[in-house]
């Protein structure tokens, strides 16, 4: 069953999916999903591994063509959008980005100013200006010369969500940043993720695996099972126990955090997860 909790009717809408299907070789991957992202807001989409959340992400940022419904991009739709213009109005980050070989991360943010420079036509003064900006926002100005593969993990993520910020997006989307980064870095992109949203306005769709990053980051919350939006909403009103125990399907619990200040995270019951009943999950 899906739950849905709407936003106000005035609401300026970001990005928007409706009445989406997707189907690989018969098997479906998406079944009937609308969501919609405010903008100037974090949502992120969450779920059990398969539920369809990379593959809501690609659609929405159009690496990946529905098989049915379709997409909207401030109102507009994708399908009819140029590649420039999408370029221009939205950056993604991929999982796993291909590590150029030999770039510097100077090279690597300067290419994020693609969908803006003529063609054949050099970077111009003002370009030069926001690949500065975008290298000290993600504070990497003292690596600028360094060749991307020397870089730490949570280097690389940095560097490759400067070139996304060169874009000069409305939109950030992100497939899993956090994966493969230790906790520290982790916190550290969170943190500048929250910064970017809060200071500068962008709006971030982000595919995340971990709850309590979720519950730590997001003003709103997609929570996907097998290929539908089980519900969507504001954050503390989607992840309740009970949904969360749907999704995962495993016992989930909200608890009040140590340090005293109201904030709430969640605790999984391993054995309950590894040992469980088939019928153990409580709606």
């Amino acid at each position: 069953m899906t739950i849905l909790m709407s936003h106000a009717p005035a609401d300026p809408i970001a990005a928007e999916a409706v009445d989406v299907s997707v189907t690989f070789d018969e098997a479906t991957a998406l079944k009937n999903v609308s969501v919609a992202m405010v903008e100037g807001r974090i949502t992120t989409i969450c779920g059990a591994n398969g539920s369809g959340k990379s593959t809501l992400l690609k659609c929405l940022a159009g690496l990946e063509r529905p098989t049915s419904g379709h997409v909207r991009l401030a109102g507009h739709s994708l399908e009819a959008m140029p590649r420039r213009t999408i370029a221009r109005h939205i950056a993604v980050m991929s999982q796993t980005p291909e590590t150029p070989i030999g770039l510097t991360v100077e090279e690597l943010v300067e290419q994020g100013r693609y969908p803006h420079r003529p063609w054949l036509g050099r970077l111009s003064d003002h370009d030069f200006t926001i690949v500065d900006s975008a290298i000290s926002r993600v504070d990497l100005h003292h690596l600028r010369h360094r060749q991307i593969t020397t870089l730490s993990g949570g280097e690389r993520q940095r560097a490759w969500l400067a070139m996304a910020l060169a874009q000069e997006p409305r939109v950030l989307f992100l497939d899993e940043p956090t994966s493969f980064l230790d906790i520290r870095h982790q916190a550290e992109l969170l943190t500048l993720l929250r910064s970017l949203n809060r200071d500068d306005g962008l709006t971030i769709v982000a595919v995340l695996h971990d709850l309590n990053h979720v519950m730590d980051i997001s003003d709103d919350v997609i929570l996907m099972r097998r290929g539908q939006v089980l519900a969507t909403g504001s954050t503390n009103n989607v992840l309740k126990t009970s949904l969360l125990r749907q999704a995962f399907e495993c016992r989930v619990d909200i608890v009040a955090h140590p340090d005293g200040t109201g904030r709430q995270y969640c605790m999984v019951d391993w054995i309950d997860a590894r040992y469980r009943p088939n019928n153990a999950v409580s709606t």
